[in-house]
């Protein structure tokens, strides 16, 4: 792949990574997952070590690095960054364990599904960034990298002022259900626009 390749597909690389933020910031990362636990009356320890398992399963990296380079970067990255989306998507049958098995059930629920999504996350970042390593030319690594910041922040911004609008003229945890039903769909259309990308073929031979 030469440069000029390069180049030409990275608007795609700066499309699919500034949704990928808006899905990021409307679900796990941000002040919208807290207030959305805080929704479920779960008490500061119970955030806590929810919040605490997308670092811990960031030890996976470790283990699954060998069979990512084997089974290659573009594929690893697409297949578990898609199928994350719907481990989020089962956040939206929260209300329904919360209404029929209380506050405890609701906390083991969200807990088993973002110890799957930290997994999952873990194991798609380990493909993503030796692809994009691949993907972005050495040449223009600096410049393209402040464009992704750049683009992805304003991406991040924007979401955050949608989801302060929709959390203050709504009430109860339907708010937050609308917020993450449109960052799953949102995160979706961000894995699609990854598909152009060139690179991330698998290692074969060592």
């Amino acid at each position: 792949m030469n440069a000029e390749e390069q180049m030409r597909k990275f608007p795609w690389l700066v499309a699919s990574f500034s949704l990928n933020a808006a899905f990021v910031y409307l679900t796990f990362y941000a002040s919208v997952f807290v207030l959305f636990l805080d929704e479920l009356h779960l008490d500061k320890t119970q955030i806590g070590f929810v919040l605490s398992l997308f670092p811990f399963c960031g030890v996976v990296a470790l283990m699954v690095a060998p069979w990512v380079e084997r089974f290659g970067y573009k594929r690893t990255f697409l297949w578990f960054f898609a199928t994350r989306k719907f481990i989020m998507m089962g956040v939206l049958f929260t209300p329904l364990v919360l209404a029929h098995y209380g506050p405890s059930a609701a906390f083991y629920f969200v807990a088993g599904l973002m110890l799957l999504f930290g997994l999952w996350r873990a194991i798609g970042e380990t493909a993503y960034y030796p692809w994009t390593q691949e993907v972005i030319p050495m040449a223009t690594r600096g410049r393209c990298d402040a464009i992704l910041l750049i683009t992805a922040n304003g991406v991040a911004a924007l979401s955050m002022g949608v989801a302060s609008y929709v959390i203050g003229h709504g009430t109860g945890l339907s708010r937050f259900m609308w917020l993450i039903g449109g960052a799953v769909v949102v995160g979706l259309v961000s894995v699609g626009l990854a598909f152009p990308i060139p690179g991330g073929a698998p290692v074969t031979g060592r």
